[in-house]
């Protein structure tokens, strides 16, 4: 599905893979708490989540944007996003959950590396701004092991 269009996005986070710090994560140059991986994909905790859970999964491949991506590649991370979404939604008891996928830096995206957001949420937040949150590096281990047992039972 790459594009063969004149269209652009601009991401003043551009760069080539060895400075990418979802790349350094795939490579293990980058710690995280990383909640599921296989040949392609990799899935970790945002490190400033807007809920506990909050977990990114992206290609192990990089490329900036979706445009950067073939249909069965979109698919296979969706498909993967799909997966982590339910360990996560079980492991932290959540009510629902938000798929979140930006392209560009008008879009927000801030790490120029595709990526799906899965954000866990809970009634009492139904309609309301989440706003960026602190865990302790205790909360985000704890948290990351549920979420890899939760992903563990799952048929």
């Amino acid at each position: 599905m790459k594009s063969s269009t004149n269209a652009t996005i601009r991401n003043s986070a551009s760069g080539p893979p060895q400075y990418c710090v979802f790349c350094k994560i795939v490579d293990g140059r980058l710690p995280s708490y990383v909640v599921y991986q296989d040949e392609s994909h990799i899935a970790f905790l945002d490190i400033n989540p807007f809920s506990k859970g909050h977990t990114l999964v992206c290609p192990k491949r990089h490329g900036e944007t979706m445009w950067d991506m073939d249909e069965a590649e979109i698919g296979g991370l969706f498909r993967v996003a799909a997966k982590v979404s339910r360990a996560v939604v079980t492991g932290v008891h959540a009510d629902g959950f938000r798929f979140i996928q930006n392209n560009g830096e008008a879009a927000n995206q801030v790490v120029a590396h595709v990526h799906v957001h899965v954000i866990p949420v809970m009634f009492e937040d139904k309609g309301r701004f989440m706003g960026r949150k602190s865990l302790s590096n205790e909360e985000m281990m704890e948290t990351a092991q549920i979420i890899r047992a939760a992903l563990a039972n799952l048929v």
